[in-house]
C-alpha cells in the first residue's frame, strides 16, 4: 500500500543496525505500525511483536501480517466457493469439468485463501456505498465530482466488501478470515485508487493505474521464528505501550508532520470499519468520515514533543529505537535530549540514511518540497 512514512525501502538499514548492536529476539512493541512492514521484519528477526496503531486499517494489517502465523481456514465457505468453481466463474481460462450431471461435480473440499480471493475477485460488480459516494457514477459522487475509483472498480469493491461482511455476520468464517480478506481488499483498492498516494484528494483525470481492473493478491504470512505469539492492538501509542507489559525493544515510527492519517486515509479506514451496521455521515468534497477520536497528538506541533517524552519516560523496555526524518515536527535536539535523559547516555547512537522522498504530488504554488531526497535518522538508546 502506498503510505506516508512506509519503511519498506529502509528495512535493511534498520535491520542492520539492530544486529550490529546485538538487539535480537525477545519482545518488541511497535505502536505506530502502519502497514506493518517493520513489525513483520521484527517478527522475522525472532521477536515476539506487539504491533498496534490508532487506525482500524493499520490494525487489520497488524492482525493479518503480524499476529497470524499462517493463512486462516475457510471451511464454512466450502459450499459457496465450490459451487462457483464448478460453474467456471473462478477463472475462465482454466479447464472446467462437465456439468451434465451431479456426478460430474468435484467433491466438496475446504477452499484455501487463494480460492476464496479468486471467488471474490470474480463476483459481479454490485454498486453500493463506494460506488455512490466515491465514483462519478454515483449521485453523491457526481455531485462532488469525486473520482477516487472508476464506476466498475467501485462496484467491485462494494460487492467484495459486502460479501465479506455477510460471510462473517453469518458465521461462515471467523475473525481471522475476515481480517485477512479485508486487508487484501484495502491493498487491492489502493492499487486502483485514482490518487497520488493519499486520499486527501483525488486526481481530476483517470490515471493509468485507476483504469486497471481490481485484483486481489494472496498475502505472505510470516511464521514465528522461535518466539512466542505476536499480537495486534488498536489504540493510541501510550495505551498500547502501557498494555504491553515489560519488553525488550520499543520501536517508534511516529508521524513526521501535521497531516492527520484519519483524514489522509479515510477511504482505507472506511473499508476497514465497513458500513453493515450503518453508513457514516460523510463531509466535504472528499467525503471524509468522522475521525475526531482518531486524531493524534503526534501530528500536532504543540503536543508532539510532550507526547514523545511521556512515552519514552513510561516505556518499560531495554532498548528504544526511533525512526524519524529531517523534516519531522519533533526537533532533533529534543529527540536526543529525551533519549539521553531517560536512557543510558553512553549508549545513545544516531545513524543517518538518505533516500528518495515519497511524493504524493508535484511542486505547485500550494505545495513545495524541499528537494527530491530526504534523510532518515535512526536513534537508538539502551534503557535498562
Amino acid at each position: 500500500m502506498r503510505y506516508i512514512g512506509n519503511k519498506t525501502k529502509l528495512l535493511g538499514f534498520i535491520r542492520g543496525h539492530l544486529r550490529r548492536l546485538g538487539i535480537r529476539g525477545g519482545r518488541a512493541v511497535d505502536p505506530f505500525s502502519g502497514t506493518a512492514s517493520v513489525a513483520r521484519m521484527l517478527k522475522e528477526e525472532g521477536f515476539q511483536v506487539v504491533a498496534g496503531d490508532i487506525m482500524r486499517y493499520a490494525y487489520l494489517f497488524a492482525r493479518a501480517y503480524v499476529e497470524l502465523d499462517r493463512e486462516p481456514g475457510f471451511s464454512g465457505l466450502a459450499a459457496e466457493v465450490d459451487s462457483r468453481s464448478a460453474s467456471g466463474l473462478l477463472d475462465p481460462s482454466e479447464p472446467q469439468p462437465s456439468l451434465s450431471s451431479d456426478a460430474a461435480l468435484p467433491a466438496r473440499h475446504t477452499p484455501d485463501l487463494r480460492a476464496v480471493l479468486r471467488f471474490l475477485e470474480h463476483l459481479e460488480p454490485e454498486p453500493g456505498f463506494i460506488h455512490e459516494h466515491y465514483s462519478p457514477a454515483g449521485r453523491e459522487g457526481a455531485r462532488h465530482g469525486r473520482m477516487y475509483f472508476t464506476p466498475e472498480n467501485a462496484a467491485r469493491i462494494d460487492a467484495i466488501r459486502a460479501h465479506i461482511a455477510e460471510w462473517h455476520a453469518g458465521g461462515l468464517m471467523d475473525r481471522d478470515g475476515h481480517d485477512v480478506l479485508v486487508a487484501a481488499l484495502i491493498e487491492a483498492a489502493d492499487r486502483v485508487a485514482n490518487t497520488t498516494g493519499v486520499y486527501a484528494s483525488f486526481v481530476k483525470s483517470w490515471q493509468p493505474n485507476a483504469l486497471v481492473s481490481l485484483r486481489l493478491r494472496v498475502p505472505h504470512f510470516t511464521p514465528r521464528n522461535g518466539a512466542g505469539p505476536s499480537k495486534a492492538l488498536r489504540d493510541d501509542a501510550a495505551t498500547i505501550v502501557a498494555q504491553a507489559g515489560t519488553f525488550d525493544l520499543l520501536y517508534l515510527d511516529p508521524p513526521y508532520n501535521t497531516r492527520q492519517y484519519a483524514g489522509y486515509y479515510h477511504i482505507p479506514e472506511l473499508l476497514a470499519v465497513g458500513w453493515l451496521d450503518g453508513a457514516p455521515e460523510l463531509r466535504g468534497k472528499t467525503g471524509l468520515i468522522p475521525d475526531e477520536a482518531k486524531r493524534s497528538d503526534w501530528s500536532r506541533r504543540s503536543r508532539c514533543e510532550t507526547a514523545f517524552e511521556r512515552l519514552v519516560a513510561a516505556a518499560p523496555c531495554r532498548w528504544i529505537v526511533m525512526s524519524y526524518n529531517d523534516e519531522g515536527i519533533i526537533r532533533h535536539s529534543t529527540i536526543e535530549d529525551v533519549l539521553r535523559e531517560y536512557g543510558d547516555p553512553a549508549s545513545f547512537r544516531c545513524y543517518r540514511r538518505s533516500y528518495r522522498r515519497y511524493r504524493s504530488d508535484e511542486d505547485s504554488e500550494h505545495r513545495n518540497y524541499r528537494g527530491d531526497r530526504v534523510s532518515e535518522y535512526l536513534y537508538m538508546v539502551r534503557k535498562e
